[in-house]
């Protein structure tokens, strides 16, 4: 397709989101269910599954998720979708492939799936446990956790981003990875993970940093949860239970959203002026990631899937006003034109992202006009990719790295991304859940 036709396209697709987004879109359900208006019978009494402690923690055998799905819709190939990947799948292996950036590998993971290896020919999942995992004493057993960064040089600058993408791509829980002296398996990652994770909300109190930190780990306890309730004592102490946990995030996710619930029922378009759902990681995709697949996999509270449902019309409405934005800030700041592009590779990538896992997921199924959205969400990502390869921007990364280090993460964390939802959408890859 010629590029300046692809445009049109694109642009001319999008817009049809924008009329379906306003006919579809509600306000979100509540966050408490209402009162009944009449006597109830009382729920017959369920015992309440255990709770996992340090002392108990090495009988927990991580289950691995049942479902392995691709999209039931995919989009169709295109020439350009394949220019593109080929592009991104470059940088991956370059970039994400250095042994020396744990966080550039753990997205490597996620693009390339378990064989990713690095430029020194190791798998990059032995690798990280290898060079960069910290044996922590638990009770009694000795248990493999990931730190922040290391030197420097981010690790894990999200609480449990690695062990989200392993349970994701399909690590068995029973692989075994060397740790010093000695080796430790990917469930003992999980089994370490669950008893460091609190939170206390009520005190402002928790083992995240903020809200903006819950998504992976959320999503990495639903994944491998050993069964449909757990249920566990953290390490200093509190009480914790998945449902509470997993419904706590999708509120967050609710109601950092309101703005854009109000804009879409008024049939008006949004500013991005500063709203808190803004400062979250990727616009909030991993928000919106980690809690509507937790809710998928049965955690929280009955009428959570409602919310998590509610995320598959406000992505079609946030599609063509997002991607204004940013083509308008890049007319009025020429100037910024290859930074602008980057974020929107990252918007665009995430986009496709999350709308194939909430497809996968069963929580929203996008009907032929909104289809042709994601056919456009994509498209625009392709072209996205030529502008910047045009630019020479991924010939630059090296001198990126000293020059403007937050720019070279953007560049190769979002060149990740951005093949893991483009695949997503075209069937390529599967959601495990």
């Amino acid at each position: 397709m010629n590029r300046l036709r692809a445009v049109t396209v694109g642009v001319a697709v999008l817009a049809v989101a924008v009329a379906i987004a306003h006919r579809v879109t509600r306000d979100p359900p509540p966050v408490a269910a209402p009162a009944p208006s009449a006597p109830v019978t009382p729920a017959p009494v369920v015992e309440a599954a255990p709770r996992w402690t340090a002392d108990t923690i090495r009988d927990l055998q991580p289950a691995v998720p049942s479902h392995d799905d691709a999209v039931g819709k995919p989009i169709p190939a295109m020439k350009e979708f394949d220019e593109a990947l080929l592009t991104l799948g470059a940088v991956v292996e370059r970039w994400d492939g250095d042994p020396d950036n744990a966080w550039a590998i753990a997205h490597g993971v996620l693009a390339r799936g378990r064989e990713f290896r690095l430029r020194n020919g190791l798998f990059g999942v032995d690798h990280l446990f290898a060079v960069y995992a910290e044996v922590h004493q638990v009770g009694s057993l000795n248990l493999p956790t990931f730190p922040a960064e290391r030197g420097g040089v981010p690790v894990e600058s999200h609480t449990d981003l690695i062990l989200k993408n392993l349970t994701e791509i399909g690590v068995s829980p029973d692989a075994a990875f060397p740790i010093g002296e000695g080796k430790a398996t990917a469930a003992d990652l999980y089994r370490a993970t669950l008893l460091r994770t609190y939170l206390r909300p009520e005190e402002n109190a928790s083992s995240y940093r903020d809200p903006n930190d819950m998504a992976w780990g959320v999503q990495a306890l639903a994944a491998w949860a050993p069964g449909p309730e757990l249920r566990w004592v953290a390490t200093d102490g509190t009480l914790m239970d998945l449902d509470e946990l997993a419904h706590f995030l999708l509120v967050v996710a609710t109601k950092e959203s309101k703005f854009m619930f109000d804009a879409a029922r008024a049939g008006q378009k949004f500013e991005r002026s500063g709203q808190p759902l803004f400062g979250y990681t990727c616009g909030g995709a991993h928000l919106v990631q980690g809690a509507t697949y937790a809710i998928a996999r049965g955690f929280g509270e009955p009428e959570d899937r409602k919310y998590a449902t509610a995320q598959g019309s406000l992505l079609l409405y946030r599609l063509p006003i997002e991607l204004a934005i940013y083509d308008d800030a890049m007319k009025k700041n020429r100037q910024h034109r290859e930074k602008l592009l980057v974020q929107r590779m990252k918007f665009l990538g995430h986009w496709l992202e999350t709308m194939s896992k909430l497809q996968i997921l069963g929580l929203f199924t996008p009907d032929e006009v909104q289809m042709h959205s994601v056919e456009g969400a994509a498209q625009n990502l392709a072209l996205t990719v030529a502008a910047l390869a045009d630019l020479g921007t991924f010939d630059r990364i090296e001198a990126m790295k000293s020059e403007d280090p937050q720019l070279y993460l953007d560049v190769i964390g979002d060149a990740a991304h951005a093949i893991r939802g483009l695949e997503l959408a075209l069937g390529r890859q599967t959601l495990r859940w």
